[in-house]
């Protein structure tokens, strides 16, 4: 992966601009986060106008993931409305697309979509293990989960899981914590690390305070935090490039949840700096 370490940017200042790929969806706003210029990978925010129709059945070649921060969007017939997630393997063939109302998407790919009109996908191309056809957030509570047969996460924590790669083992599940929850440790992973805020507030010793719509592509072996909340949180995180394995040195290090805003950011985002000065998710 080649994606740049980001830590953090907030959404809200980021641009709307053109389609990201020219192939797929010309006509939606996108605010890009993150991009590997060499497989086009990419996660960004997209912007759905309110009557948007996509009616001519297409497949895309890339596995797509989505988490509806806004409105609603309807594929093959199943709506999905604030806080549902999907999965779509490559080769999944997409009857008719659609938004009534409009509908603001945190989108992911694994690699530069290509859309394919008005026929079949060729076999093979579709791998139904790897299809998440909607998951409703609002229906499902929020448990502990097991890392490994070893680990819990935290008490004051909890995790909904939204899927998990039968092969990579990556996942993408919603991370929350209780008001007043705090790790006086650094810590780094053994792979990637996608973060998105959705709600609350999320403060890090040496980059600041993460609020919604606060977006990280967390490379690994890079040391970050303590970490602590005073309000709680709740944030989709995805493990990129294999299962979720936190590396926490022992050394201590004292909280500060009002650790003032450094960030860490790429040139693509060097006038994005700033913090957010709304509760709005984008």
């Amino acid at each position: 992966m080649s994606r740049p370490h980001t830590m953090f940017v907030q959404t809200q200042r980021v641009s709307w601009s053109d389609s990201l790929y020219r192939d797929i969806r010309g006509d939606v706003a996108v605010k890009l986060l993150s991009l590997d210029p060499q497989s086009g990978a990419a996660t960004a925010v997209l912007r759905y106008p309110a009557g948007w129709r996509r009616p001519e059945p297409e497949y895309l070649d890339a596995l797509e993931e989505f988490y509806v921060l806004d409105g609603e969007i309807e594929l093959n017939g199943q709506r999905y409305g604030h806080d549902c997630y999907a999965c779509l393997p490559a080769g999944l063939m997409r009857e008719a697309a659609a938004s009534q109302p409009g509908a603001v998407v945190l989108t992911m790919w694994n690699r530069a979509p290509v859309a394919h009109l008005g026929r079949a996908a060729p076999a093979g191309l579709f791998d139904p293990a790897l299809h998440v056809p909607h998951h409703d957030a609002h229906a499902k509570g929020l448990d502990g989960w097991e890392q490994n047969t070893h680990t819990r996460y935290l008490p004051g924590t909890g995790v909904q899981t939204l899927r998990v790669d039968p092969y990579t083992k990556e996942i993408t599940i919603l991370y929350s914590a209780l008001p007043f929850r705090f790790m006086e440790k650094r810590w780094t992973h053994e792979h990637v690390q996608e973060m998105y805020l959705l709600a609350g507030e999320y403060s890090i010793n040496d980059v600041g305070v993460m609020r919604p719509g606060a977006y990280a592509w967390w490379e690994p072996q890079k040391l970050h935090g303590p970490y602590g909340s005073l309000t709680g949180f709740m944030m989709l995180v995805r493990s990129c490039g294999g299962p979720l394995v936190n590396v926490i040195p022992p050394e201590p290090v004292t909280v500060d949840f009002a650790a003032p805003y450094r960030p860490l950011l790429p040139p693509a985002h060097a006038a994005h700096r700033g913090e957010s000065d709304t509760h709005a998710r984008y």
